[in-house]
């Protein structure tokens, strides 16, 4: 152990000391802690030698459990049968989906006080039955299901045992390495070469174990040069990090494991970067965060970063249920980005970012997020190419375009706004025909000119400012609405033929729209902190400091603005392109080459292989892809 330290790039602590010890049932040597017990699997498992080399304190590790000790009762305490018997009359294509999440949980808490009050027999037939007669693999069973079987292979019957080995047989085999959306393919691909790896059994296909390993290493690599089609999702990211904790868990191979770390210490960047206290702050692909700790996203970060148990008492099930995986796994994120995730570095900080075309390897420099954050609130906006009126089999609808999340102070329920075109809903999400839009720091533009051809489309002639309805009515100064949002001014300045505050729908009926209606709209927000700028009274003064000029907004399309902040923004409106010409500062808005990470906490060059993060007080962590693999320095 001592070598270990030496060689270790922080110290390895007591917590992780203890943790060994006890996996390990105290073994002293080192080279033993990497072997597997096929029969004798416990839900702590062998922490990975890289893993030592970021160790968390005895006080996280004991609050991180504490976490999954909430998580896991809150699951368990789902009525089971109930479960079972509601989904059988039902067309329930994923019945896994519900009832894995509460198996798991029970059976996890076997050997405690709470366990006591489940029957483990009558679980282990609920598993078996649903297997007989629902045999199909799918991705919302796999990353569960896979699980299952390695915490738990030795204690369950031997015809459940023998209905997870026929998952390796012909013909089943060959349905690990099925294809769908990018969390599909990381829930079933990566649990099915976790169970191939990790079983020991032998696996009838080899081709197929080939395959994900082939498909795995191209994500890594993905990621590590272009970034990823489903970035910040907070409806699926804890569903892909599922399947990779099964790798890096159950995997026999250690480079399989690293595989799966680096992929993991990926997301965790990514996330920790926007985390906006407990919401997942800025663009997103697939999703829009109007929570607080209550989405997929957000269960797996209050995993790792969260303070508290409170937060899975108010957890809906469907979002608990993605914590679990984290909840019983040894992954822990690097060190370095506790502090980030938790906004505890000097603020306020700016992001660029750039994306590849969902589902591209190699069409990078695709889509431009901006994003900034302070002591008080995150804005975040996202630029997509395409004047696209597709409304089925398209992945515009759930972009979010611009979302600017406001911290609660009470820790409970952060403010969520959006603002843009209604073409894919009422709540300004999706990437809607025409919408374009230049962010600086709390400043944003942002334009709808309809032309006859989006017209005949169905694109509504309105565009939408969205936030939550308990804020009520605005206060209008001069040409602004305003609304105190708990620490911070949000100032809005339309541009239509008509504006009036309406209520949403009644799917949101937690939320108010402010309507720009015509063919022609035009915003300009602007964010201030109460800290910063003061008072109502000090606030309409720092108003008057700034210049809106529209004088050519009717002829040319252009608007100018110096902001609160004191930039000056400007842009033209391209009628027949999808982003409009933007001037930052004197400086023109260029594309091309954004890096897919830029800010001063986490950075990677476009086609760089190479991931770095920057705690203040701990230095520079570097993830870089190799060849053969990813290391760490």
């Amino acid at each position: 152990m001592k070598n270990q330290q030496k060689s270790s790039i922080s110290i390895v602590t007591i917590a992780t000391i203890l943790l060994s010890f006890i996996i390990l049932g105290c073994q002293k040597n080192s080279q033993k802690t990497q072997e597997l017990d096929d029969k004798n699997q416990t839900i702590l498992l062998q922490p990975s030698t890289v893993e030592l080399l970021q160790p968390n304190t005895l006080e996280e590790e004991s609050k991180f459990q504490a976490r999954s000790l909430a998580i896991r009762k809150k699951l368990a305490e789902v009525d089971l049968e109930e479960l079972d018997n509601w989904w059988r009359p039902r067309k329930i294509g994923d019945p896994h989906k519900y009832l894995l999440p509460v198996i798991l949980a029970r059976l996890s808490l076997e050997d405690t006080q709470t366990g006591e009050l489940y029957d483990q027999e009558k679980t282990w037939k609920i598993l078996f039955q649903l297997d007989k007669d629902k045999p199909n693999l799918y991705h919302f069973r796999s990353y569960l299901d896979v699980r299952i079987l390695f915490l738990f292979r030795d204690k369950m019957p031997s015809d459940v045992l023998a209905s997870y080995k026929n998952q390796l047989q012909r013909p089943k085999v060959f349905n690990w390495i099925k294809t769908g959306t990018e969390n599909h393919m990381f829930m079933h691909r990566a649990s099915g070469l976790a169970l191939m790896n990790g079983s020991g059994w032998p696996v009838e296909d080899p081709a197929s174990e080939a395959t994900n390993e082939a498909w795995l290493r191209a994500e890594l690599n993905k990621f590590l040069t272009i970034g990823q089609g489903e970035f910040h999702s907070s409806t699926y990211y804890g569903y892909s990090i599922g399947g990779l904790l099964n790798i890096y868990d159950f995997a026999r191979d250690p480079e399989l494991k690293k595989l799966a770390k680096g992929l993991l210490d990926w997301y965790a960047t990514n996330m920790a970067l926007r985390l906006s206290w407990g919401t997942a702050g800025g663009a997103e692909s697939r999703g829009f965060d109007r929570n607080t700790w209550n989405t997929g996203l957000g269960a797996v970060a209050w995993m790792w970063w969260g303070e508290g148990t409170e937060a899975a008492e108010k957890m809906t099930n469907g979002t608990a249920r993605l914590a679990l995986p984290a909840a019983l796994s040894t992954y822990r994120p690097p060190e370095h980005l506790r502090a980030l995730a938790r906004k505890q570095v000097p603020l306020p900080f700016q992001l660029r970012a750039s994306h590849p075309i969902y589902y591209s390897y190699s069409q990078g420099n695709r889509l431009w997020e901006k994003f900034y954050i302070t002591e008080d609130y995150s804005l975040g906006t996202l630029l997509e190419p395409t004047r696209s009126y597709q409304v089925e089999g398209t992945i515009s609808a759930q972009y979010v375009t611009y979302k600017l999340v406001v911290r609660d102070p009470e820790g409970i329920n952060n403010a969520v706004v959006g603002l843009g075109g209604t073409y894919h809903g009422p709540q300004a999400t999706g990437r809607s025909p025409g919408d374009q839009y230049v962010q600086q720091q709390g400043a944003v533009i942002f334009q709808l000119i309809l032309s006859d051809r989006d017209l005949q489309a169905g694109v509504p002639a309105q565009s939408h400012l969205v936030l939550p309805k308990r804020y009520g009515e605005p206060t209008k100064y001069k040409n602004w609405y305003i609304w105190r949002i708990e620490n911070i001014w949000l100032c809005a300045r339309p541009w239509a033929d008509e504006v009036s505050l309406q209520p949403l729908s009644r799917k949101y009926k937690d939320y108010q729209a402010m309507v720009a209606k015509g063919k022609k709209t035009a915003w300009v927000t602007d964010v201030a902190r109460v800290a910063d700028v003061g008072d109502f009274e000090s606030l309409k003064q720092a108003l008057d400091k700034t210049l809106v000029d529209d004088s050519q907004w009717e002829s040319q399309g252009r608007l100018s603005y110096l902001s609160l902040a004191g930039d000056r923004i400007v842009m033209t409106y391209q009628q027949y392109n999808a982003i409009g010409d933007a001037v930052v500062n004197g400086e023109k808005r260029i594309l091309n080459n954004w890096p897919v990470l830029e800010s001063p906490y986490a950075k990677q060059e476009l086609y760089s292989g190479l991931l770095e993060v920057d705690d203040p007080k701990l230095g520079k962590w570097q993830l870089r892809g190799k060849l053969m693999g990813p290391e760490w320095e």
